[in-house]
């Protein structure tokens, strides 16, 4: 059986996740990108089979409490992944659940771990980001609960990534 690479996902739900799914949408149609739900990752790249992923992430969901996610300023750096994002208060309860998924994920290591809620994929200029800023806003006060991980096969072109898993917070 194939080593695929998965990630484990936060996600919004309700009116929250309604928002920024379509805000996602249209930036994505205005630049002929791909779409992607709207989701906080907790860790980025696991490489392996799925069914070790499956019992892997339940156990993150047992050392884990729910917590709140809340989101702040807009911003941008050069990279595909992080091209449009909205970054994620680095509270002591986001730390502290990337800190457990990491004892689980021990091979797993970003060093510059940046909590943050993807709005575009993509290479742009710093020019183009700028003026995307200015339309949609530079803040985002909202906040939800991280209460359910969610494996997502995210290997290949993001127009393939599916979910696999969706495991609730046990603490």
């Amino acid at each position: 059986m194939a080593v695929l690479n998965y990630s484990l996902w936060l996600m919004p739900i309700g009116l929250l996740a309604s928002k920024f799914s379509q805000l996602i949408s249209q930036l994505a149609e205005q630049y002929s990108l791909p779409k992607f739900p709207p989701h906080v990752t907790l860790i980025g790249s696991i490489e392996a089979h799925e069914e070790e992923r499956i019992i892997k992430v339940q156990e993150v969901a047992l050392l884990i409490h729910p917590y709140a996610i809340k989101l702040t300023n807009v911003d941008y750096i050069d990279h595909y992944y992080r091209a449009l994002f909205v970054r994620v208060e680095p509270s002591v309860d986001v730390l502290a659940a990337y800190q457990e998924a990491r004892k689980i994920f021990p091979g797993i290591h970003e060093a510059d771990y940046m909590p943050h809620l993807s709005l575009l994929y993509g290479d742009f200029s710093v020019e183009t980001k700028k003026q995307m800023i200015e339309k949609i806003g530079n803040k985002f006060m909202d906040e939800f609960e991280a209460n359910t991980l969610h494996l997502y096969l995210t290997d290949g072109n993001v127009n393939t990534w599916r979910e696999i898993r969706e495991i609730p917070l046990q603490r």
